[in-house]
């Protein structure tokens, strides 16, 4: 099971979870309303919405993308493929329908493009510094 999640992209997952809120409805109509209330210590009312809360998310997401493009197994160079892929149905989404066509859908595809130039970079680095330390 764990190995799934390493070869799988997570802004895949995201990305059909955006898309099944969206076909039923309920994205982007819904990405502004309030998820919580808290009164901060500071006496100021902090309200986050679904929006605040998706990228949020993205960015966790985010930080275990670049936690796994520090591996250099053979399954690192399928992982960055899907990823490439997942970005490609990002910006093509967010150009041709209408519920991609805002700024929360924006970021998290801005999110999966430093996914996808930060895995090719972080790995090819790690390659070579492996590659180094194996000659000498």
């Amino acid at each position: 099971m764990i190995k799934i999640f390493q070869l799988f992209p997570l802004f895949g997952v995201l990305l059909f979870a955006y898309w099944l809120l969206a076909a039923v409805g309920y994205f982007p109509a819904h990405l502004n309303d309030i998820l919580v209330s808290i009164t901060l210590p500071s006496e100021a009312i902090w309200e986050p919405t679904w929006g605040d809360f998706i990228v949020l998310l993205g960015i966790l997401m985010l930080y275990f993308e670049l936690f796994k493009a520090t591996r250099t197994t053979e399954s690192t160079i399928i992982d960055h493929l899907l990823s490439t892929f997942v970005l490609i149905g990002y910006l093509v989404i967010w150009l041709i329908y209408p519920w991609g066509g805002n700024s929360v859908f924006l970021i998290l595809a801005a999110m999966s493009f430093l996914d996808v130039i930060a895995g090719f970079t972080i790995t090819i680095s790690s390659a070579r510094r492996d590659l180094s330390l194996g000659g000498a």
